[in-house]
Parts: structure tokens; C-alpha cells; sequence
């Protein structure tokens, strides 16, 4: 089976700016980071990281947003939207903390999973 190139651009905003995260799964995977403040990272992944992040990939399930009740105590503190491409499929996410909460059928579950790692890699280094 022939492996095709993954893009996956992660997005978060949050109280005090933006993250945004590039990754490239390739022979040569990477991963690019940028901050609010414009202060960039690139590293190259390693094979396990890799691994980690093509399983999260391949379990990812289309979430059913909740309707939320209208509470002026109800703030958004963040939200994400998730791209991820190939040569055979493209898939755009947008979510924010609330629909995760408001989820009784824990529906945000793979998205949070894949979004959590992305953001972990940055802290590994």
C-alpha cells in the first residue's frame, strides 16, 4: 500500500492569543509551531510520534454538536479548528470548549484526543 503525504494544521484561540500548529507526515515529518507573538519552531518528529499521531488520525469520528442552553454565564475560553489533508480525503473541524462540555456522548472525544497530542508535541522540546 502506497503511504500519502497528511497536512495537519491545528488552530487554538484562547484568552491570551493564538497557537497554531503545522504538521507534515512524509518522509521527513515535521512540525511547525507559531504563537500569538509570531515566534516560530520547526523540529522533525520521530518515528513514534509519527506512529502516535496516525493512530489518533485514523480514529477520528465526525462529532454531533449538543444544543446548549441559552446562559449569558456560558463564555467560550477557547476554540479550535482542525484541518487535516491528504491526497485522498480533507476533513475541517471547528469546536470550541462549550461543545465539548455540553457533550454528553463524549462525541469530541478523537478530536480533543488528536488536538491534545498535536499540542503535546510542542511541549516535548
Amino acid at each position: 500500500m502506497k503511504t500519502y503525504p497528511i497536512a495537519l494544521e491545528l488552530t487554538v484561540w484562547f484568552d491570551l492569543g493564538l497557537n497554531q500548529y503545522e504538521v507534515i507526515i512524509d518522509e521527513t515529518s515535521r512540525l511547525s509551531i507559531k504563537r500569538t507573538d509570531d515566534v516560530l519552531h520547526n523540529r522533525h518528529l520521530t518515528s513514534s510520534e509519527v506512529e502516535m499521531l496516525l493512530d489518533a488520525i485514523a480514529v477520528i469520528k465526525v462529532p454531533i454538536t449538543e444544543e446548549l442552553d441559552a446562559n449569558p454565564n456560558n463564555k467560550v475560553s477557547s476554540s479550535y479548528e482542525l484541518i487535516i489533508e491528504s491526497a485522498h480525503f480533507s476533513l475541517e473541524f471547528n469546536w470550541e470548549n462549550l461543545d465539548v462540555e455540553a457533550s454528553k456522548s463524549n462525541s469530541f472525544d478523537s478530536l480533543v484526543k488528536l488536538a491534545s497530542l498535536v499540542q503535546s508535541l510542542d511541549l516535548d522540546h
